[in-house]
């Protein structure tokens, strides 16, 4: 049997390639074909299967996180091309989230992510990749502009800081100090989701709570983003993508004239995955968690669709499932599996999620040889 893997991150757990592997060599043992696919969507592992897929390098950086700590990261590079590819999350991902008012997206910025696009610069870059999915922060991409050089100001004419907190009191802004090599520079907006910026499914309903806005606060949160989009475009617009990690998809359309992608689709396409699962007899994806959102175009859902063009059948292994799954079977996702075996804190799932992968894998090989 030919077996397609092609699993994503399990956000602070496995990577991509981790899961692969330990899914490929659990199926291997039993004599089947396996190819093996690096996926991301956008959010975090996007820079690692690009680079493994297409034979790049990564670059390190040292930007600010998203409460203004100094933090190590990288971006992925391809010198023939003068392509970057960074990942949003690397510098305001979600993962540096402690529940303290300090990390609390009002008071969180995404400058880092302004400063890895400098420093991709800086390396050369003729086209920068943004990937866009599990960011902590819900600042309309303004920490962002302001390291490459948008300047925020309030009725008194104050420079304001650009935290997520400073939305609402955005009266005006200039672009007279935005750097000018942006303009030599084609951005492209790779996304995990097609969220607008504002409403139900923007990027304070749809994703502030889980990075930290209280649900007493998402009126007025949400307001000050209306306020936010207002000043900035003259305009209430809903475009797709805008709300992707917390409005930095917004900045990135209206101000680099980025162009919006699907991050699922920009790594598909690379790698040949329809191709990949056209041949195969089994595909198997997954990722850390799966719920309503993942219906929006992650990882699995995106492959449930590629495969159900092929007929070809899905099965997702997952950390934890909330959602209706006939739904996902409806966009290709035949069966979904989740690899925890007991109650556990959400730690320790983490800790053990590389044995619990390795024994969901094992028994469910088991369960698919019984049907040979």
């Amino acid at each position: 049997m030919k077996v397609v893997i092609a699993i994503d991150s399990m956000k602070g757990s496995i990577s991509s390639i981790t899961a692969n592997k330990i899914v490929g060599e659990v199926f291997s043992k039993y004599g089947h074909e396996i190819t093996q696919v690096a996926i991301a969507d956008g959010g975090e592992g996007t820079v690692d299967a690009v680079v493994k897929n297409n034979n790049g390098k990564k670059i390190a950086a040292v930007v600010h996180g998203l409460y203004n700590q100094k933090i190590s990261t990288d971006f992925g590079w391809f010198e023939t091309e003068k392509l970057a590819v960074i990942e949003s999350a690397a510098a305001s991902g979600i993962q540096f989230l402690d529940g303290t008012q300090k990390t609390h997206p009002l008071n969180t910025s995404s400058y880092g992510t302004g400063e890895l696009i400098l420093a991709a610069i800086k390396q050369g870059a003729k086209t920068i990749v943004v990937g866009l999915g599990g960011t902590g922060t819900v600042d309309g991409g303004v920490g962002l502009l302001a390291a490459l050089g948008v300047e925020f100001f309030d009725k008194q004419h104050h420079l304001l800081s650009t935290t997520g907190g400073e939305l609402g009191e955005i009266e005006y802004f200039s672009v007279k100090n935005l750097n000018p090599q942006l303009a030599d520079v084609t951005f492209i907006i790779a996304s995990d989701v097609t969220s607008p910026l504002l409403g139900d499914s923007g990027a304070v309903y749809m994703f502030g709570r889980q990075k930290g806005i209280q649900e007493d606060q998402l009126a007025d949160y949400e307001e000050s983003m209306r306020h936010y989009q207002k000043v900035i475009t003259g305009e209430n617009l809903s475009v797709e993508g805008d709300g992707a990690a917390g409005g930095i998809g917004f900045a990135l359309r209206v101000f680099l004239k980025g162009t919006t992608y699907s991050g699922f689709n920009f790594i598909s396409e690379q790698t040949s995955l329809e191709k990949l699962i056209q041949e195969a007899d089994l595909v198997i994806t997954g990722e850390g968690k799966m719920d309503k959102q993942s219906l929006q175009g992650k990882v699995p859902v995106g492959i449930g669709r590629l495969a159900k063009k092929r007929q070809v059948p899905v099965i997702a292994f997952v950390g934890s499932f909330s959602g209706d799954e006939t739904l996902f079977a409806k966009e290709g996702v035949s069966v979904i599996v989740p690899i925890i075996d007991d109650l556990t804190t959400l730690e320790q799932a983490m800790i053990n999620a590389e044995q619990n992968l390795k024994r969901c894998a094992e028994r469910t090989i088991r369960l698919v040889s019984l049907v040979k």
